[in-house]
């Protein structure tokens, strides 16, 4: 209590000053014998240099509160110094590793019936587990983790949960329970001013939001969970953000914005040594230069992907679909007459990438950004019609009128020379495309089409909601007749 004290009297600190004061705290302690406060800066120094994404450093303090304790005889501390290496070894893809402690840790709690321990590491536990796939486990430690949070009235861990739980939900295709997970989380973030924790969650409410094809909803929440983890300097959840938030502009053709997006979540994902989370925007930004028929850097960045995943244990079926992803890009560039050894491109992938992304937007960016429609207007009728083919069919013959209106406005400024015919007469086939879904039709869009991947967007986005196992319980869904 008295570091405690004596750290607010010196008001609020910078990281590094932080990390500076429990450095030295650490020495006088350990001349003192005050093993109790050597704990405390120990375990704050760890989570401090994690925080800051020097992995090593963190790892390095972790281990030493682990030897320390079990020196000293304190079971639980020794038990959070296990679950908290178990986050540093999950993060760098060393699972089996973090199995391994997490499953020590919550031995140790379980014995001393410490449940908020118990459920702190049940809840990592269970996002390990989901991550191996194995969704049973993963499902078991989740609500387990809930319960002893909700028992013990722990607000912090009971909103991480249901974020996570949110997650697992919204991965198994139930929209209405993870929907459910990630308000409830977002009440109880709000009430106890976890910015970060509500930064998280708004983001993975975003991207469901998405898949369900509301793209302009999507669009506010990713907005706000940038500014909040902004303010966090959280590198790897800014990462996951901005990769979604890439996404997004980029089904809706904004070129330049998606780049921006997937340039800044490439820097951030690499600070803070996240391998999977560089890995997964890798993956995007290798689809989005083969859009742009610029298959050499796609095809690095599916070999950096490769080579990332190599060091995690991921399943195998996952570096086939890559190794696929690689050889489809090979066969395209040798049917241009180019001939590349993955082998030999696979050292200086990263150096190609990195000058890609150096790179101007190139004309057909540009030219794709260029449509007659801008986002919001894109984004508004797109996210009216989802509503219709699902939630509200009430309002079908109000958004045929707004579609019509457009179309016609559409027409007229084609008539007058005011936007480009060949965009505009893709955007013309994307509003009748539109029509097509509120008459329940099936529609489609050739794969080179501007407003291909947008549609096929929202015609996944439709089918979500109707595959949702809670909805189809029901007795009559919403839209269906």
């Amino acid at each position: 209590m008295a570091l405690e004290n004596e750290k607010e009297e010196q008001g609020p600190m910078t990281p590094g000053e932080e990390i500076a004061y429990y450095q030295k705290q650490l020495e006088k302690q350990r001349i003192e014998g005050d093993r109790d406060g050597e704990m405390v800066s120990l375990f704050r120094l760890g989570l401090l240099f994690q925080r800051q994404d020097c992995l090593d450093q963190a790892c390095d303090y972790y281990q030493q509160a682990l030897v320390r304790s079990r020196e000293y005889g304190m079971r639980l501390k020794e038990a959070s110094a296990l679950s908290s290496l178990g986050t540093l070894y999950q993060r760098r893809g060393e699972r089996e590793q973090a199995l391994m402690v997490y499953r020590q840790a919550l031995n140790i709690q379980r014995e001393a019936g410490f449940l908020p321990g118990e459920g702190t590491t049940l809840g990592r536990l269970a996002t390990l587990y989901q991550e191996m796939h194995r969704d049973q486990e993963a499902l078991i430690c989740y609500r387990e983790a809930l319960a002893i949070h909700r028992e013990v009235d722990n607000r912090s861990g009971q909103g991480t949960t249901l974020n996570n739980l949110g997650t697992f939900y919204q991965e198994h295709g139930q929209v209405q329970r993870a929907l459910r997970c990630f308000q409830e989380a977002l009440l109880i973030q709000r009430e106890i001013d976890d910015r970060r924790g509500r930064g998280a969650t708004l983001s993975k409410l975003a991207s469901l939001y998405f898949s369900l094809g509301q793209i302009q909803h999507a669009h506010a929440l990713y907005q706000e969970a940038l500014l909040l983890l902004r303010r966090e300097n959280d590198n790897s959840l800014l990462a996951l953000t901005l990769g979604g938030l890439g996404q997004l502009y980029q089904t809706c053709l904004q070129a330049k914005e998606a780049l921006r997006c997937y340039r800044e979540a490439l820097d951030l994902a690499r600070l803070s040594q996240d391998r999977e989370r560089e890995a997964v925007v890798l993956s995007n930004l290798g689809i989005f230069f083969a859009f742009f028929h610029q298959t050499r850097v796609a095809l690095a960045c599916f070999l950096r992907m490769l080579d990332l995943l190599s060091s995690c244990q991921v399943p195998a079926d996952q570096r086939r679909e890559v190794e696929g992803a690689i050889g489809l890009l090979c066969e395209h560039l040798a049917e241009e007459g180019i001939l590349i050894e993955p082998e030999e491109l696979a050292p200086r992938a990263a150096e190609v990438i990195a000058a890609a992304l150096e790179r101007p937007p190139t004309q057909a960016m540009r030219a794709m950004s260029k449509g007659a429609l801008a986002l919001e207007m894109l984004a508004f009728l797109s996210e009216a019609v989802v509503d219709v083919c699902t939630i509200h069919p009430e309002a079908n013959q109000e958004v045929r009128l707004m579609l019509q209106r457009a179309h016609d406005i559409l027409r007229s400024r084609l008539a007058n020379g005011l936007a480009g015919a060949g965009t505009g007469h893709q955007e013309l086939e994307f509003f009748e495309a539109l029509q097509g879904l509120l008459d329940g039709q099936s529609v489609h869009l050739p794969p080179r089409h501007r407003y291909q991947p947008l549609l096929e967007t929202l015609k996944r986005g439709i089918n979500l909601y109707f595959s949702d196992p809670d909805r189809r319980q029901e007795k009559h869904a919403p839209g269906r007749g």
